[in-house]
């Protein structure tokens, strides 16, 4: 095992292996650094320090095989060691910081904590919108958001944007929820109405195609194919009616049960994966 040496600064204390030891030992929860990274659970944090927290050992693989920025690698040293493939990985470099487990709880936004927590950057995304993007549009659940954040990127749809009374994309349950495919997409957080026209001056031949239950066009109808930007509402409230008007199509999804509507998760994954059908479809 490796030794340890106790350093005092200011009204915190921590200690850092002499020897055989990967990085620096945190101890106690008062320590600058831990009080930073804890913060990064609040959006002001985030906003403030322009980082944010990836939490479990297969969320912080895929976001260190993808172009984000890590800043620091938290293991909690009453946890399993972590797998070898995160631990040598080139991004990880000089980066370790072994936390013991009051601190690294201290930071953990899970209850049962899987011993591993990446600190990065938060990009910024391309000024060029890519043609095929998804607006979130008054979505506060962050399940919800993750989900579609992973949809998106499945179905082959580059962008998203966080739009209007959307939550965070970076708060730590909507990048738990999204499983790693938001670090393959240009993510923005922008009024819904301003994205929409900065998007349809991109892609002027574009079509803005808004999901709603009472929507007009049944989705297998409607062309989803091509330059698209689809918009999902709130479960509760839809689409705000900003929007509505500027929706080239509203698109439905038929049902033959009594419910009114389906979950926003849900109804959303539909649309894109029929407009994913299209495009393919089209190819051929």
């Amino acid at each position: 095992m490796a030794e340890s040496r106790s350093l005092a600064t200011g009204s915190f204390s921590f200690a850092i292996r002499t020897e055989g030891g990967d990085g620096v030992y945190i101890e106690s929860i008062h320590n600058e650094r831990v009080r930073a990274w804890s913060q990064l659970k609040t959006k002001k944090g985030r906003l403030k320090q322009g980082r944010f927290l990836a939490e479990g050992k297969r969320l912080v693989a895929e976001l260190l095989n993808s172009a984000y920025e890590v800043d620091a690698l938290l293991w909690d040293t009453g946890s399993d060691e972590v797998p070898f493939e995160l631990r040598e990985h080139p991004k990880t470099l000089n980066k370790w910081f072994e936390l013991s487990p009051n601190a690294f709880a201290a930071v953990a936004d899970t209850t049962t904590p899987q011993g591993v927590i990446a600190v990065a950057h938060i990009p910024h995304p391309a000024p060029t919108i890519g043609a095929r993007c998804v607006l979130l549009d008054g979505i506060q659940d962050p399940g919800n958001v993750g989900t579609l954040l992973r949809t998106a990127e499945a179905f082959g749809y580059t962008a998203v944007c966080c739009g209007s009374q959307t939550v965070d994309p970076f708060a730590p349950k909507v990048v738990r929820a999204s499983m790693g495919g938001m670090f393959r997409l240009d993510l923005y957080t922008e009024d819904s109405v301003t994205f929409i026209e900065r998007w349809r001056r991109l892609h002027p031949t574009g079509r803005v195609a808004v999901a709603a239950a009472e929507g007009s066009d049944p989705c297998y109808e409607a062309n989803l194919s091509g330059d698209l930007l689809v918009v999902i509402g709130s479960e509760a409230q839809g689409v705000s009616v900003e929007v509505r008007h500027l929706a080239d199509m509203m698109t439905a999804i038929p049902m033959a049960g009594e419910a009114e509507s389906l979950n926003a998760a849900v109804a959303g994954s539909v649309l894109l994966y029929e407009s994913f059908r299209q495009s393919v479809d089209g190819n051929r």
